[in-house]
């Protein structure tokens, strides 16, 4: 599998050791590296380590397949939770967990009953049955850039488990008074897989088999 972000992936954030950041790339374009041995990524200090979880209902993880080689139907997960241990002094040493419910598929297709036949049928095809639960854990994170780093780690569907890599972006953060004033921290994360890599096989005949992931997620310190 080639990863550029599932899943299930954003997937996410160990750079967040990074304050003051640039505006995140747009969806989908490649992180450009910018180490150099006159830049050395300086780590900023004002972030606190510890706990962080992701606050689902400011968090998205999309995925896109290309229709018959012409359009990308786009989907997403309804049901994420993720976890990250940030180390700021050391965003290396940062963990990432992450996981979406592969029954939780959405892709706002109804049938002529109104049912979301579509979506169950796309769980099945994830292997939810034998895995209903997608996840993502990191086994090393290296930066990339100023505010952009790469995670690597094993993604596990459809009762296999393989290596990913994710490109993600930290993007800001700020002390949140609606969330208890607790540090808040952003992320935007982007990867390709090759879904049949995990003997995701369904419907090759009109689907590509490149899986397109983008993850927008704000994670709360604990």
């Amino acid at each position: 599998m080639r990863l550029s972000v599932l899943t299930f992936a954003v997937a996410f954030g160990a750079i967040a050791g990074f304050a003051n950041a640039q505006s995140a790339p747009p969806p989908l374009t490649p992180v450009i590296a910018q180490q150099s041995a006159a830049d050395p990524f300086p780590v900023a200090v004002n972030l606190p380590a510890g706990e962080y979880r992701l606050d689902p209902r400011h968090a998205s993880v999309l995925f896109r397949i290309r229709h018959q080689g012409l359009a990308w139907f786009t989907a997403r997960f309804d049901t994420k939770a993720a976890t990250l241990t940030l180390d700021p002094a050391d965003p290396s040493r940062s963990q990432l967990s992450a996981s979406v419910d592969a029954n939780s598929v959405n892709t706002g297709v109804l049938n002529a009953q109104g049912e979301r036949a579509f979506d169950a049928s796309i769980g099945r095809a994830l292997g939810a049955e034998a895995t209903p639960t997608i996840t993502f854990v990191s086994t090393s994170i290296e930066r990339t850039g100023q505010n952009t780093g790469r995670i690597t780690g094993d993604l596990t569907m459809n009762g296999q488990t393989h290596p990913a890599t994710l490109d993600a972006t930290f993007v800001g953060d700020t002390n949140d008074l609606l969330r208890g004033g607790s540090r808040v921290l952003g992320f935007s994360a982007q990867g390709t897989i090759d879904r049949t890599q995990w003997g995701v096989n369904d419907w090759r005949a009109f689907t590509g088999e490149e899986v397109q992931i983008v993850i927008e997620a704000e994670f709360v310190r604990t």
